[in-house]
């Protein structure tokens, strides 16, 4: 990207901090500020909140700080302060991008045309790939920060768990009146179960650092679930 020098740093400093809205970078110490690309509004959020998952996924939900976000998504502190009024406000939207990527992803592929067994098995593979894309979701969503620190949040957060159990109550329940799946199953605890593996699973993968590959473990998991359900 093309710098410019800075002459009277002061009066550039100034002139950038009042009219620059966030389209320069000053570097205090090299004297130096960098142009850069205008993106929209919705864009820079979803960069903040790709960086805040970022910083949880390596250093947990403590490290979450706004200098922190600001250095991984290579923007100024200023530029975060722009699009959140604080870090309440990224817990937030953190949530929000959460519970659209896996309970919004789940009723989504359960709304859709394919069989329950295949709608299942699309939602289980999702919930993986998104974890080994995201090691912050589960640092996120098992956090006691947010459990005991936000309390609107955590609630919000357990209901989109609850109608996850239920999108995935309604595909089994489905499963078996169609002969897919196994007749006598309990379609809420069999939902539970499936849930119960992934969290578990998420678990163990956080707790160790994600010292395994998840996906072929959590592949492993799956025959076994369908051999216990068909």
């Amino acid at each position: 990207m093309p710098a410019i020098l800075l002459g009277p740093y002061k009066l550039l400093k100034k002139y950038l901090d009042q009219f620059g809205k966030g389209k320069y970078h000053v570097n205090i110490c090299s004297h130096e500020a960098t142009i850069l690309e205008k993106k929209s509004t919705r864009i820079r959020k979803e960069e903040i909140v790709q960086a805040a998952l970022e910083v949880v996924g390596k250093k947990g939900v403590r490290a979450l700080t706004i200098a922190a976000i600001a250095e991984t998504a290579g923007m100024s502190e200023a530029n975060i302060y722009r699009h959140f009024g604080g870090k309440d406000e990224i817990y937030s939207a953190l949530a929000d991008f959460i519970g659209s990527a896996v309970m919004g992803n789940a009723a989504t592929i359960a709304g859709g045309s394919r069989k329950p067994l295949e709608k299942l098995e699309t939602i289980f593979s999702s919930h993986i790939a998104l974890l080994a894309e995201h090691p912050g979701i589960p640092r996120f969503v098992f956090s006691d920060d947010i459990h005991l620190g936000h309390r609107t949040l955590s609630e919000a957060l357990s209901l989109r768990i609850g109608n996850y159990v239920e999108t995935i109550t309604g595909i089994i329940a489905a499963g078996i009146e169609e002969g897919e799946l196994r007749q006598g199953l309990a379609p809420r605890e069999t939902a539970m179960t499936l849930l119960g593996v992934i969290q578990f699973t998420a678990l163990r993968w956080t707790i160790s650092n994600a010292a395994f590959d998840i996906r072929p473990e959590a592949e492993k998991l799956w025959q076994n679930f369908l051999n216990m359900i068909r």
